[in-house]
């Protein structure tokens, strides 16, 4: 079963797909996140404001089981 798992090939092209089809709902999901959750950015500036979006779009589902904000 090992030699018929490491023996499947996968081209790039389905391998871009794959990552499109996981990557895209994640990524829409984490907007989602953030603009029910965008409150704390009005207190951050500059590059801090950047990065804390993104740490909320990257890490929703952590987020949403801890139910915490980041700042």
């Amino acid at each position: 079963m090992i030699k018929e798992l490491f023996g499947y090939r996968i081209s790039l092209r389905q391998l871009t797909l794959l990552g499109i089809a996981f990557g895209v709902p994640y990524v829409l999901i984490g907007l989602a996140w953030l603009g029910g959750h965008h409150e704390h950015l009005g207190d951050l500036q500059g590059l801090d404001k950047v990065f804390s979006a993104l740490g909320e779009v990257v890490a929703w589902p952590v987020l949403l089981i801890a139910d915490i904000e980041l700042r």
